[in-house]
């Protein structure tokens, strides 16, 4: 199992993949527009969970309050994210509002998490901003990059 780096702790809103640099600007584009569109929230995580392929997991803590929020600006993304930016496949929005903190996990974590079996696991914070993220991938995990950041700053209501 490999703990993951809370310095790397992120909610990832939309799956990209491989982008030519020249579609660079188009993403930043894109999030601003989604950050005009939506309000800074409030998230709590509470509880968790993962999932298991084969004896292989990926281990998380569930988003509760703000998870509403989190797959409305990820489905605004698809949505307005052009199919055809990625050199490889489309662009995928995140199946769960979750923060990944365990990779190469076992089912045991997944259910200790799920079960909370080492206590109740609640956190909050205010989400006031969509970042545009590369993933350096190496040996020892991933190191992000934040290449642009988005103000969450709609009217209320």
């Amino acid at each position: 199992m490999r703990w993951l780096e809370p310095a790397t702790w992120h909610l990832t809103l939309l799956f990209l993949g491989s982008v030519p640099v020249a579609r660079a600007a188009e993403l930043v584009s894109l999030a601003d527009q989604v950050g005009r569109a939506n309000r800074a929230f409030d998230v709590t995580i509470d509880g968790g969970g993962g999932l298991v392929r084969q004896q292989d997991a990926v281990a998380w803590l569930a988003v509760q309050d703000g998870a509403g929020e989190v797959i409305r600006m990820a489905d605004q993304l698809l949505t307005a994210c052009p199919p055809d930016v990625t050199a490889g496949a489309p662009p995928r929005r995140t199946a769960s509002a979750h923060l990944t903190v365990a990779r190469r996990a076992g089912p045991e974590l997944v259910e200790a998490l799920a079960r909370q079996r080492h206590g109740r696991l609640v956190a909050g914070w205010s989400v006031g901003r969509l970042a545009l993220v590369r993933s350096h991938l190496g040996r020892e995990g991933a190191h992000y990059e934040t290449l642009h950041e988005a103000t969450l700053y709609a009217a209320d209501e």
